[in-house]
């Protein structure tokens, strides 16, 4: 099961909270939310403090999304330990550099 719940929203960012496991179908739904959220040009926030676990799909996404303006706070030390291992760092933020991409 995945829960997303907006913590906070203004013209420059939007925080969102994710519970739960992000992996198989859930991924696609974090998918929507953020693609709608990304595509207006603001930074998205990712609060992973209680995502328990997220699988290579649920990866994936997040490194697609690394070319956008994302960052992502909060985790245990197992989730911020797998993001490291995939390249991906809490509290990083990445911004687009390619306005094509």
């Amino acid at each position: 099961m995945l829960r997303l719940t907006i913590v906070s929203q203004s013209t420059k960012e939007i925080v969102l909270k994710v519970d739960g496991w992000l992996g198989g179908a859930n991924v696609s739904l974090l998918e929507q939310e953020g693609e709608f959220h990304l595509q207006d040009g603001g930074k998205l926030v990712l609060d992973l403090e209680d995502v328990r676990f997220i699988d290579q799909t649920g990866l994936a996404l997040l490194r697609q999304w690394s070319r956008e303006q994302l960052e992502l706070r909060g985790g245990s030390p197992f989730l911020r330990a797998l993001l490291k291992e995939h390249g991906l760092q809490m509290g990083s933020r990445w911004r687009r550099t390619d306005s094509s991409c």
